[in-house]
């Protein structure tokens, strides 16, 4: 790929994963308080607050280090290695597909992986594991609007030379 192309890629995945990162913060954040109200705690007043705590700070990056990005990088390549060989109209689908296994995926095993109990607690529930990942829609449509599209190899049917000529046939 080549410099210019990748002019268009980067900021494309980098929006596409802070789509993701802003989606999962609200999410985690709305079930963490969720949790803490269930057991009486008085949540109304800081609710706004801790929810763009969560967007601007702490959980950001871990979440986007750990998980969005590293599963967008390998479901979007995957995706970009096969948009070639499928139709047009298959490219959006695909990586609006892919944004949303990459993330269902990424979240329980980095999950596993941790040396934490869970990087992402909300995600004891598998509702909150699918309301996350449900961002890598959005962000999947959004990056394929915004990343140019990669050439298609389409193969030309074959050329007749040579075309028999119908006054050469006996009658």
């Amino acid at each position: 790929m080549k410099t210019s192309a990748l002019k268009g890629v980067v900021p494309a995945f980098l929006l596409a994963v802070v789509l993701a990162i802003v989606w999962g913060s609200i999410v985690q954040s709305q079930y963490n308080l969720a949790a803490l109200a269930s057991i009486g705690a008085d949540i109304g007043s800081v609710r706004l607050q801790v929810t763009l705590r969560d967007i601007f700070s702490g959980f950001f990056p871990t979440y986007g280090g750990y998980v969005v990005a590293p599963a967008f990088l390998v479901a979007f390549g995957v995706v970009a290695l096969l948009e070639p060989k499928v139709p047009g109209a298959a490219r959006i689908p695909l990586y609006a597909l892919a944004g949303v296994v990459a993330l269902l995926i990424a979240i329980p095993l980095v999950n596993a992986l941790s040396p934490v109990a869970l990087l992402v607690g909300a995600t004891r529930e598998w509702s909150c594991t699918f309301w996350m990942a449900a961002a890598g829609l959005p962000a999947g449509l959004l990056y394929a609007l915004l990343a140019p599209a990669r050439r298609r190899t389409v193969e030309a049917p074959p050329i007749l030379v040579h075309a028999p000529d119908s006054s050469t046939r006996g009658g």
